[in-house]
């Protein structure tokens, strides 16, 4: 083989992917451009029949820890980085005494298409000297060529075509970006394989919403279903969904409260001195939806509640904690999943959902709801201690109830709620027919979850028992419904938050 000297420039040449290797074989021999290699593809090359001169060779330092590193070695980061114009690095160069490496061809160990081999090991197809070639040859594009994939090979035979033997700023511009977007997805598929493997896991569900979907569970390494189920059969894709809709809700409260979900949306919620009447309270807001639903509790669950439980159809049972005794009485029901809420987290900090475009991303609302954020507007604006209580607890509850909401309530307890309408009218009319349903109550306080854009909802309420509101302001109506309030002595308090929730 000649000497080096004799050659003006030179392709590095490292690639996992061999298709299509004597076609560059064949292009640089043309143009009189030598090749560097080493490892497999050296073999490869001069089993075509071609020249090839040997890294180790040239570097004077053989390939170690079984290929680990070979094309590590600053003479050959000195070729490729130094720049063109600049006479103390062309000097440097000079002294090494090394081919000028002026095209780098690479293609990556395909670590996507062993990681889920489990009788490969996945972490040897991790590539560190191609990326490290690539980013350099990248970075000194204004000289060098870098080359990430086969699929360019025609590219950069056209372009050496043209230019005599070498390539064109553009096209080197355009190779690099290239290079760059190869090596950013290739590092973030190594990064999710850490995080799937070492961080995350699935739990396999039966199945999602309905039964021809398939569902599984994305958990932290440190969680695992049997810390909180105590008891009952598979939990499913909408029990989670329920639970965790429910936990929304109770993290509202400190005082005993029962929430009961259905479908994902609050059907009773009730507040009281002790647990167990608060669930009696709840269920009674809506007992025909609760059948079949999911109850959640702020406070520890015992005996004398349990009792009551077991004598309703529920599918899920949710506290921060059970009496043995409790257990014991619910453990009649095998299929009654019972969930111990205490270690779960409180809150999320974020809200992530997928579309079509990619992931929506929110701050979760943790805003703690207060009275600093409650102003009467009315002109009637004696509120009774009882009424202020269910305003905030009406406000608490609409919050978490899905859009357009609204929420009718009486002594620290739901008696309407009108759910995920398309207009504001509707939601109305849904809780007032769930108040008319199951009770008889008067002076009732309504909270709604966005303004009320006109007073077509509020003289419904009027002629149904409900005499004070609460709901966010914002509507070019505002004073319009201000003034039919106080025409109708009725009391209007506005929030300065608006809690939507889709």
């Amino acid at each position: 083989m000649v000497s080096f000297k004799k050659i003006k420039s030179f392709a590095l040449i490292s690639v996992f992917d061999k298709s299509n290797l004597v076609f560059l074989c064949n292009l640089f021999e043309k143009y009189k451009i030598g090749i560097i290699s080493s490892g497999s593809t050296s073999k490869e090359i001069k089993s075509l029949g071609y020249n090839c001169f040997e890294i180790s060779k040239l570097t004077k330092f053989n390939e170690v820890l079984d290929g680990r590193v070979k094309t590590l070695h600053p003479n050959i980061y000195i070729s490729i980085l130094h720049n063109r114009e600049n006479h103390d690095h062309k000097k440097t160069f000079k002294n090494i005494n090394f081919p000028k490496i002026d095209f780098v061809i690479v293609s990556l160990y395909p670590f996507s298409k062993y990681k889920k081999n489990k009788s490969y090991n996945a972490i040897e197809m991790i590539d560190i000297g191609g990326p490290t070639l690539l980013r350099a040859a990248a970075k000194n594009f204004e000289s060098v060529t870098a080359i990430s994939s086969p699929s360019d090979y025609t590219l950069l035979a056209h372009s050496i075509e043209r230019n005599s033997g070498t390539t064109n700023l553009s096209f080197r511009k355009k190779m690099a970006a290239k290079t760059f977007k190869v090596i950013s997805k290739y590092d973030q598929n190594i990064h999710n394989w850490f995080i799937e493997n070492k961080e995350k896991k699935y739990i396999k569900l039966k199945y999602g919403e309905n039964p021809h979907q398939k569902a599984k569970l994305k958990i932290k390494n440190d969680f695992n279903l049997s810390n909180y189920k105590i008891q009952g059969k598979e939990i499913s894709y909408n029990n989670i969904l329920d639970i965790d809709s429910g936990l929304d809700f109770l993290n509202e409260f400190t005082e005993p409260t029962t929430v009961i979900i259905k479908h994902n949306n609050a059907c009773g919620i009730a507040s009281s001195s002790t647990i167990k009447k608060s669930f009696v309270r709840a269920l009674n807001s809506d007992k025909k939806s609760a059948f079949g639903g999911v109850v959640l509790l702020n406070k520890k669950l015992e005996s004398g509640l349990a009792k009551i439980l077991i004598k309703n159809f529920f599918e899920v049972i949710v506290s921060p904690g059970y009496t043995n005794e409790a257990i014991k009485i619910l453990s009649l029901r095998k299929n009654l999943i019972l969930i111990n809420s205490n270690k779960i987290p409180k809150k999320q900090k974020k809200i992530i959902k997928s579309v079509r475009m990619g992931n929506l991303i929110q701050e979760n609302d943790n805003l703690s709801l207060s009275k600093k954020h409650l102003k009467i507007v009315s002109k009637n604006k004696k509120l009774t201690h009882r009424e202020y209580e269910d305003v905030l607890f009406g406000f608490k509850v609409v919050k978490h109830i899905k859009s357009n909401a609204i929420v009718l309530v009486k002594n620290k307890q739901t008696i309407g709620i009108g759910a995920g309408q398309m207009n504001r009218y509707d939601a109305t009319k849904l809780s007032i027919s769930k108040y008319k349903e199951n009770f008889s109550l008067k002076n009732l306080v309504c909270a709604s979850d966005a303004f009320f854009p006109f007073v077509d909802s509020i003289k419904l309420l009027q002629k149904n028992n409900c005499r004070c509101i609460v709901v966010p302001n914002g509507s070019i109506n505002d004073n319009k419904v201000i003034n039919f309030v106080d025409k109708n002595q009725l009391k209007l308090i506005f929030s300065s938050l608006r809690v939507f929730k889709h």
